[in-house]
């Protein structure tokens, strides 16, 4: 019996520590990844620009998120598409808010488990036929205390993690469809 009231009492500890360190962790964080793709702005920015090709190319591909219905609706491309996947563990969906051809590209990631969308913004600079893309997302991990811990721990790797995948999807896309 001493054991268990031990166990619980080390297991309640961890957790009121977690609970006043998510305190000290920032609600907002920003995530960036710059990387030069040996393509046009174009062939990045035209898969970027219609959200039904992010199945192909991103980290929200049907390998990745087994069983998921996705939906779409707006315009077949630019701003005011909207994606809408259901019935995973993490239902979400992603609306492009701003994109001007070659140049920028924002949208919102709205998923349940968080407070506020995720504002991400895609840049582009050619030069030579070569890409400087800047993708950056700004993330609220809310209020929650231990919300704003795992957010600040993990969340970081995650989104580079994902954001690194589709960079080079993307560029292995635009190499393909040229034929290299």
């Amino acid at each position: 019996m001493t054991y268990i009231v031990y166990i619980v009492g080390i297991g309640f500890g961890i957790l009121v520590l977690a609970w006043i360190s998510g305190h000290f962790v920032p609600q907002n964080m920003t995530v960036t990844l710059s990387k030069t793709l040996s393509a046009t702005a174009t062939e990045i920015f035209e898969p970027i620009n219609d959200l039904r090709t992010w199945q192909v190319w991103s980290a929200w591909s049907p390998d990745k998120m087994k069983g998921y219905v996705s939906e779409f609706s707006g315009p077949d491309s630019g701003v005011g598409q909207v994606w809408t996947w259901s019935e995973t563990k993490y239902p979400g969906e992603i609306e492009i808010l701003e994109s001007e051809a070659n140049q920028r590209f924002v949208y919102a990631l709205s998923m349940e488990m968080w407070p506020t969308p995720m504002i991400s913004t895609i840049s582009f600079k050619e030069q030579d036929g070569q890409t400087e893309v800047r993708w950056e997302n700004a993330v609220d991990w809310g209020s929650r205390p231990l919300s704003r811990l795992v957010g600040f721990l993990m969340g970081k790797q995650i989104l580079l993690g994902s954001l690194k995948f589709g960079l080079k999807s993307l560029e292995q896309r635009a190499n393909e469809q040229r034929g290299g």
